[in-house]
């Protein structure tokens, strides 16, 4: 058996997953779905998904009616706390334990994303039980099953971006217009793990120039400066409409980079 050529095939057909998810803005179980059943013709694939889109809706329509609300709200029942008629912190914390997610995970964002949650350490009964079973699930084990990939949730560009637009409101205090800078650095330092080169340098330099809050459109434009930028920086227009705080740590990282590239020679 020839090893590597069945490696190749193997990578070859997850590329073409990706990009049938970027194209389409689905998920991986309908990419793989539309693709194998097109002999991985990505283009056919992708025109057979956007000529059929009522399939698609039928087929999440008919995942909802095989969930069964009764066990949902038997489940919200279980975590709940009477006092506020939703899940408060203790619950919060019991649920994620009982369905192996890290608190602190990516994951937890994603999950509290895909339910709606509004607010930090509360999650009305609404948000659970329309959120759960959005998801397919009216069990501990079926959630256990859904969170172990609801990264995949977030691999098409604008998924990820609509998550990442999110996790602003979610992470600030509520009330609050701007986040707070240890806040925001956290959240930073969870959700562009892996997709920005300069997330260490950009903590760094927050720390550093003691910035009280970050506003909404410095959080939001952040991410496009993240996913373009090269490492030495020669992409960078400073006559763009960046916001002051990027212009600043760019000016502020530009002597460090400049040293790097002396001392390696």
């Amino acid at each position: 058996m020839n090893f590597s050529s069945k490696k190749s095939s193997s990578s070859s057909k997850e590329r073409m997953v990706n990009k049938f998810m970027q194209l389409t803005a689905t998920g991986e179980k309908t990419a793989y779905y539309c693709l194998s059943s097109h002999n991985w013709k990505l283009e056919e694939a992708c025109d057979y998904y956007f000529n059929n889109p009522d399939k698609y809706t039928r087929d999440h329509h008919k995942q909802q009616i095989l969930v069964d609300r009764k066990k949902v709200q038997h489940l919200f029942d279980k975590y709940k706390d009477p006092a506020i008629d939703g899940l408060g912190v203790e619950g919060i914390v019991k649920l994620f334990q009982d369905i192996n997610l890290d608190i602190l995970s990516v994951n937890a964002l994603i999950f509290n994303w895909k339910l709606g949650v509004a607010e930090q350490g509360r999650v009305t009964r609404e948000e659970f039980c329309n959120g759960i079973m959005n998801m397919g699930c009216d069990s501990l084990d079926k959630l256990r099953s859904r969170v172990a990939v609801l990264n995949q949730d977030i691999k098409p560009p604008n998924k990820f971006r609509e998550f990442y637009q999110y996790t602003f409101h979610f992470a600030k205090d509520s009330g609050a217009k701007n986040l707070g800078i240890d806040d925001a650095i956290e959240t930073w330092k969870i959700v562009l793990d892996g997709r920005f080169i300069f997330l260490q340098e950009w903590c760094e330099f927050l720390r550093q120039h003691d910035r009280r809050s970050i506003p909404r459109d410095t959080w939001n434009l952040l991410l496009d400066f993240a996913l373009t930028i090269k490492q030495d920086l020669s992409n960078y227009d400073d006559e763009g409409a960046w916001p002051v705080l990027i212009d600043e740590f760019v000016e502020w990282i530009k002597p460090k980079l400049g040293s790097s590239s002396t001392s390696m020679q």
